[in-house]
């Protein structure tokens, strides 16, 4: 079923969409809430701000090179002098690049060794110092910027045997984590349900419950009394970026952004007009088409497409599918929209909260790292094959 659930939310992506030419901000407060709500982008209906369509640098992809053979990236960061650092997953490795491509070094590898990673899964940074994520062993380690190790911490939530992830490094240090949270099916009607998303923040004194958000959306079942979840496609999920003092959150199901301090208070509500994008038959066939290429032949297709064709599609798709901090404004919001769609619309939010306006950038392209020029993208080709690209950001 995780198969299933990947396949059918990775077939969420983003439209083009008019946008209003006017814009109107206005700030309220509402119990110690900021309030803000923009009727249109400031930059009116062309981009203030545009990503180079093409690459300065690209790496990934080379035959034969096991520097530039990326599987499962994690993260990436441009450093001050324009190296560039890639976690990848598959191999648990950190790769340093020059400003011009060439692999400088790489730190890490699978393993259970000094300087190794059980599973390297993210990567953050804090100015020059780098935070590499070891999920399986739960150590974050901190990383110079020529590679060498300048300490190690082994994080814990108060029940030990609980499984969590780390989302992201406060300026303090500290760290913020999600765990998942049990759902009573017992009594449970059948339907749509979101399973929660428990937030912690660990620092030197332990681990802090600060939140519960809504997760990814599921379908509930009941069959001869037993209940059953399965993955919804095109289904609603949380989004939740790191700030330097606390972070954004979105429920996916409207244009509202929650801004939360580091210890998860609500200081600002940020919202834009708009509206979720129905969903069409050409979405759900190609989603269809793309899980059962996916199953091979046999008995396992044929299971595919009988639970494709049982599950219950949502008659739209999610407001907001992706979200990215940018550190000389507040975030980068990604619009849901339809499978066939080239190019996905990303909203750019201003640090008080106004919608700026709109960028766009191929649906196949993810940002890692937003910088004051520059912005590093992971892509992934119709071959799977993966690159870094990096591209001047202009402001």
């Amino acid at each position: 079923m995780s198969r299933l659930m990947i396949l059918l939310l990775a077939g969420a992506v983003a439209c083009r969409h008019p946008a209003p030419v006017a814009t109107t901000t206005n700030t309220a407060d509402s119990a110690g809430v900021q309030v803000v709500t923009s009727t249109g982008p400031a930059w009116g209906d062309r981009p203030g701000w545009t990503v180079a369509s093409r690459a300065t640098l690209t790496l990934g992809g080379v035959a034969g090179d096991s520097a530039l053979d990326f599987l499962g990236i994690v993260g990436a960061k441009r450093m001050a002098d324009g190296s560039l650092v890639v976690a990848n997953g598959g191999t648990s490795e950190l790769r340093w690049f020059s400003a011009s491509g060439k692999h400088i070094r790489t730190v890490g590898g699978r393993g259970n060794g000094p300087g190794k990673f059980a599973a390297l899964l993210s990567l953050y940074s804090l100015g020059d110092t780098l935070l590499a994520w070891d999920g399986r062993a739960h150590i974050l380690r901190r990383v110079g910027p020529s590679g060498e190790l300048l300490r190690q911490d082994t994080l814990r939530l108060a029940d030990s045997t609980r499984l969590f992830a780390v989302l992201g490094v406060f300026s303090d240090g500290s760290v913020l984590a999600e765990a998942g949270t049990a759902l009573e099916l017992k009594g449970r009607e059948p339907g749509s349900v979101r399973p929660g998303r428990s937030l912690f923040r660990i620092g030197p004194q332990g681990a802090d419950s600060i939140g519960v958000l809504p997760g990814e959306e599921l379908q509930l079942s009941i069959t001869g009394g037993r209940a059953t979840l399965s993955a919804v496609p095109f289904g609603l999920g949380s989004r939740l970026s790191v700030l330097p003092d606390g972070y954004i959150t979105s429920e996916g199901d409207r244009m509202q952004l929650q801004e939360h301090d580091m210890a998860g208070r609500l200081r600002r509500i940020v919202r834009w007009p708009g509206g979720r994008v129905p969903v069409s038959t050409d979405d759900i066939a190609r989603q269809g088409r793309a899980l059962l290429a996916s199953a091979g032949t046999g008995m396992q297709k044929a299971q595919l497409d009988s639970a494709w064709r049982s599950i219950t599609k949502p008659d739209s798709l999610p407001a907001i599918i992706g979200l990215v901090p940018d550190p000389l404004s507040l975030a980068w919001v990604r619009q849901g929209g339809h499978v066939a769609d080239a190019d996905a619309v990303w909203w750019v939010f201003s640090r008080d909260g106004a919608w700026l306006g709109s960028l766009t950038l191929p649906t196949a392209a993810s940002p890692l790292d937003i910088s004051g020029e520059w912005i590093v993208l992971r892509t992934v080709d119709e071959n799977r094959i993966e690159r870094v690209e990096v591209r001047r950001l202009r402001r």
